[in-house]
């Protein structure tokens, strides 16, 4: 169950809030253990039709959690811009939640990676495969089936 949006008239579509996930450079995953113990770290993402892909190492804080509560959110900023003079900030921002799982198939990772080698090397798309066929195997591949999108913006500043 979601809350209605306090602020209603910073609300912004679905696509919108797609267009804000893809403009930004990270997004903050929010993950928690069975205990209930909160973790955020950035990472780096890529929107791909209903999923968010993110890479990352083998091990570690994150992927542990996902193994234990797989219910994720991740928060992203577009836009930010304080504007001193109405103590106020210009922003756009998103929030994806859903349901986290580490892929394994060879073929989903492939996809992942090299989608998220177009998202942040553009340029180097030539020499990608060299690059990510070594490393596939050291490389953790998280998805996000997103069952929840929403963003917001604030540009009367």
């Amino acid at each position: 169950m979601h809350r209605e949006m306090r602020r209603k008239d910073r609300l912004v579509t679905e696509e919108q809030a797609r267009e804000i996930i893809e403009k930004s450079e990270y997004g903050m995953l929010c993950t928690a253990s069975l205990k209930g113990e909160p973790y955020a770290v950035a990472v780096s993402h890529v929107l791909h039709e209903n999923r968010i892909y993110f890479h990352c190492a083998l091990e570690g804080r994150k992927l542990e959690n996902i193994k234990e509560n797989p219910k994720v959110c991740m928060s992203f900023v577009s836009k930010a811009h304080v504007v001193q003079e109405k103590y106020t900030v210009n922003y756009e921002s998103a929030v994806a939640e859903g349901t986290a799982v580490l892929v394994e198939g060879e073929e989903e990772k492939l996809l992942a990676l090299q989608l998220l080698c177009k998202r942040y090397s553009p340029e180097m798309l030539e020499n990608h495969l060299e690059y990510i066929r070594p490393r596939i195997q050291h490389t953790a591949i998280g998805r996000i089936d997103i069952t929840f999108l929403s963003g917001k913006a604030n540009s009367r500043g």
